[in-house]
């Protein structure tokens, strides 16, 4: 099945019920393979879920939810949540099921790696299990696992914004944490990439604005090969591609070209505005990992 893509921290909630001791695990058994193997933070994760009942299954009443709680062992704070409901009602699995999916989190950057106490990883308790928001009964935990998570940039490939782009902004009190900060492209717009020569993903947030060009055309490229050229349907984008050694070349480094067919200067369509940039499109979040196995 499709794994779907969480873009947002959930909101938290029923943070302490499932902290405590394990119960009755009523014939379930819930097995999580992660992917990749190294886990990092700045990093979308995949979790392949199966949850198998044996031939002692109690048959659940009602629908029942799924919880997965990622731990800061240390601070013991949720760093995110990934609440949902299976793939299958709950009400409807039978003895000797087996219900499998994948879904895909985003581990935030969270690590400070230059802070004088900082020993190269950090320790989270992952937790999952079953739970049903209409009752008081106690929460199944049926999967607890300790992960080690290391900084991005120990496998992370290093994004250098080059030329044509604007100083970053930020919004700190963006709700969505992937619209915190962005980048304005200019005509022309290059980051260059170290080349992992390996296959990869290549996502990008970003958005561009409708009221000044509702037909504003966006031209991506890799060592000046087309890759996409859009109109987004939308103010905000976002794009998911996959990026071969093929398309990335020999060299140690690979351009990632953003071109525009129109820009606009602030100063001369807003009102009072003072802002003589030139400004293209808005690149909140470019994220390029090795594609996970």
């Amino acid at each position: 099945m499709k794994s779907k893509i969480l873009f947002a921290l959930l909101p938290i909630v029923l943070l302490t019920a499932f902290c405590g001791k394990k119960a009755d695990h009523k014939g379930v058994v819930l097995n999580v393979a992660l992917a990749p193997e190294t886990v990092t933070d700045s990093l979308f994760l995949n979790m392949d879920l199966e949850f198998k009942t044996n031939s002692d299954f109690k048959k659940l009443s009602g629908d029942y939810s799924v919880f997965v709680h990622f731990w800061r062992v240390n601070s013991k704070e949720m760093l995110l949540q990934d609440d949902h409901a299976p793939v299958k009602n709950t009400a409807d699995w039978t003895a000797n099921d087996s219900i499998r999916y994948s879904r895909t989190v985003f581990i935030p950057q969270f690590l400070n790696e230059f802070d004088v106490d900082f020993e190269g990883y950090e320790e989270l308790r992952l937790t999952a299990g079953l739970y049903n928001a209409k009752t008081q009964e106690e929460p199944l935990v049926l999967f607890e696992k300790k992960i080690n998570i290391q900084p991005a940039s120990i496998v992370s490939p290093e994004i250098v914004y080059d030329e044509g782009w604007n100083e970053i902004e930020t919004d700190v009190n963006s709700k969505d944490p992937f619209l915190r900060n962005w980048r304005w492209t200019t005509a022309k717009s290059t980051c260059i990439i170290e080349n992992p020569k390996k296959e990869c993903t290549l996502l990008i947030k970003g958005g561009v604005n409708k009221a000044v060009y509702p037909d504003q055309k966006l031209t991506l490229k890799i060592n000046d090969a087309p890759l996409d050229e859009f109109i987004p349907a939308e103010g905000y984008f976002s794009k998911e591609y996959t990026i071969t050694p093929q398309m990335m070349g020999a060299e140690d480094e690979f351009s990632l070209k953003f071109e525009t067919d129109k820009v606009f200067f602030p100063d001369k369509v807003i009102p009072n505005s003072k802002d003589n940039r030139e400004l293209g499109a808005q690149i909140f979040f470019i994220y390029f990992r090795e594609k996970a196995k």
